[in-house]
């Protein structure tokens, strides 16, 4: 049986960086605001990204001009990092990736930052990452300068709240972040609590669907024997914003910690579709991101 985790490299890295450069000015975030502008970075760094992660052993030169064409800055030596197994392994790899889902976080006139998932596959070996991609246009092309992989990274400053789309944009990710925080913040000794929580955040069709199974909830929930907590600076985009309605990709890193008190991380990518009530979001759907 051949071994997959050479091949598949962001399924097992735990590698992830800071956010190179300095810090874009709030006025500068035209993320989902500069409609054409948004789509054509994604676009740029979604042709990037899954040239600088496939790979070919029988022609590794392909590889090596793909980075040249594409990276630049700490990204390089990231790559160097991420792909040193592969390079090595005595095993023929034939590693191909595409970028499943993303969403733009930040974006100025020469800056990208961006949320993305990419499915991995090498032979009959599959698997799916999440990371965080900054870009830097240069030249007319925008190439990767950083990669964080299971990204634990501190969120873009919001725009207030007033009606504008900068505002409503980034209260659908706060949003979808305290709906992420309600649902999968659970305690095996509090099931009843754990679903209040669920049940706040969330609405029809989801809310019907979980008054409907709620014994099965807290029947799952005890017996889970376990407390999960979302790890520290979870990462969201909007990738569609309509009104008052929004699907938001959400990455998070869940603690999990057994009755023994050990503790295991878990990385989670979801989309949620989310509709403002008043001044609060709430859930219409949950679809986890996985493999197809």
């Amino acid at each position: 049986m051949k071994r997959a985790l050479p091949a598949l490299v962001l399924a097992t890295s735990a590698c992830s960086s800071a956010v190179s450069g300095t810090a874009t000015p709030l006025t500068g975030n035209l993320a989902v605001v500069n409609g054409p502008g948004t789509a054509a970075a994604l676009d740029a760094v979604k042709t990037a990204a899954e040239a600088v992660f496939s790979y070919d052993s029988t022609n590794p030169a392909v590889f090596d001009q793909a980075v040249a064409a594409n990276v630049t800055g700490t990204a390089k030596d990231q790559l160097t990092t991420l792909f040193d197994a592969v390079r090595k392994s005595p095993q023929p790899v034939r590693l191909t990736t595409r970028v499943v889902r993303n969403a733009a976080l930040e974006l100025t006139g020469d800056r990208v930052r961006e949320l993305a998932v990419l499915e991995q596959v090498n032979g009959t070996s599959k698997g799916l990452a999440t990371a965080a991609f900054t870009a830097q246009k240069t030249g007319g092309r925008w190439l990767l300068a950083d990669i964080a992989v299971n990204p634990a990274l501190p969120p873009p400053a919001p725009h207030q709240d007033d009606g504008s789309l900068a505002g409503l944009r980034d209260s659908a990710v706060a949003g979808a972040q305290t709906v992420a925080g309600a649902l999968f913040t659970t305690d095996s000794g509090d099931p009843e609590g754990s679903y209040a929580r669920a049940e706040a955040v969330i609405a029809d069709p989801l809310l019907s669907d979980y008054r409907a199974k709620k014994a099965d909830y807290l029947d799952a929930i005890r017996k889970s024997g376990t407390k999960v907590t979302l790890g520290a600076n979870p990462a969201a985009g909007v990738v569609a914003l309509t009104g008052g309605k929004a699907v938001v990709l959400f990455f998070a890193t869940l603690q999990v910690t057994a009755a023994g008190g050990q503790v295991t991380s878990r990385p989670f990518t979801a989309e949620f579709d989310v509709v403002r009530e008043g001044a609060s979001w709430k859930a219409t759907a949950v679809r986890p991101v996985t493999a197809s």
